[in-house]
């Protein structure tokens, strides 16, 4: 077995390649592209490898292409590796050798502990992107009704009270007939219906995804959770059995809290918020329409908390119940119980 060790940049790709015994056997940098690709891939034939990186948006080429060759290959995450980047020496060639070493190190048993990340099939990654394009929509329909708003109190343009609503048409059509003559604000009203088309659209395809996944018929039987949301939450998850527990979960999202336990002192912090932003976006809308429409000890956990941190960090902490409730029916594959 050979070791071959990866830093990978946007334009060139430094490797080195490392003997059973932890020779260096060669090393090479070659463009980040199909011929450096190449390269690599004619140098490796007739022996058996082992290949490691660290994780960035620029090794997934590398990684997909050596995966398909059926080479174990590994992505690892960089906090994994401090030898690396507190390294006082550090170049690419430096680089590459500790990542061949420490891979070594790890495939022998040698104590080496790493943090390897879990990389999705290129199916899972194309859902889980156009789920956050959905997402970034949404943001900007926010931002948008808000500009609006801000231009009708700006210009003492006022709405009657039940046409507050940007969403119904009957609203936009009433700024439409009584203000035809303010530009910008006709430009600001298409915008927004050019955002609310483009999302309805990415809608639909996200709703046709998925027909007939028992955990996607799962989420749905909890309130505040419909079809979409459901599979935007799968996006992210991918496999709920990657997580040994809840307590993993909520902290690969970044729903837990900061911990200093040091001598007989010990304090919980403000969430870590590591990992996904758009599973916490999802989370806290999510369990803001279940508290308002179930009543369930998730909806009394949030009323209870109100009182001791305010409703912001209450509807956190409801949150993060929220995606425990989540985890255990997708384990159990048993309904929701309120």
């Amino acid at each position: 077995m050979r070791y071959f060790g990866l830093d990978v940049h946007k334009d060139t790709t430094t490797a080195c390649v490392i003997s059973a015994g932890g020779k260096i056997l060669k090393e090479m940098e070659v463009p980040s592209d199909a011929d450096g690709l190449s390269a690599i891939r004619e140098y490796m034939r007739n022996n058996e490898y082992c290949v490691m990186m660290e994780t960035s948006t620029y090794m997934y080429p590398l990684y997909r292409s050596f995966e398909e060759l059926g080479i174990e290959t590994h992505a690892v995450h960089a906090a994994s590796l401090k030898t690396v980047t507190q390294s006082v020496k550090k170049t690419d060639r430096n680089d590459a050798h500790i990542i061949g070493e420490t891979l070594r190190l790890w495939k022998r048993n040698e104590g080496i502990r790493l943090s390897m990340a879990f990389i999705p099939t290129r199916e899972q990654c194309e859902l889980k992107d156009i789920c956050r394009y959905r997402e970034e929509i949404t943001v900007k329909l926010g931002n948008e009704v808000r500009r609006i708003k801000s231009h009708l109190h700006r210009n003492c343009q006022q709405m009657p009270s039940w046409f507050r609503d940007m969403d119904t048409k009957k609203a936009r059509s009433y700024i439409r007939r009584t203000w035809p003559e303010d530009l910008t604000l006709m430009k600001r009203l298409d915008m927004y219906e050019r955002l609310l088309e483009e999302r309805n659209t990415v809608a639909k395809n996200i709703i046709s995804r998925m027909n007939d996944d028992m955990n996607i018929n799962l989420l749905e039987e909890i309130v505040g959770i419909g079809r979409q949301t459901a599979i935007q939450i799968m996006s992210m998850i991918i496999d709920v059995n990657r997580f040994g527990d809840s307590e993993k979960i909520c902290a690969y999202f970044g729903m837990v809290p900061r911990v200093r336990d040091s001598g007989s002192k010990k304090y919980h912090g403000r969430m870590t918020k590591n990992g996904d932003r758009m599973m916490r976006m999802i989370m806290e809308r999510v369990t803001l329409s279940h508290i308002q429409r179930c009543d369930s000890f998730i909806t009394r956990y949030y009323k209870r908390k109100i009182s001791e941190m305010g409703v912001k960090k209450a509807l956190t902490a409801a949150s993060r119940k929220m995606l425990t409730a989540i985890y255990a029916v997708l384990r159990s594959k048993r309904p929701f119980a309120p």
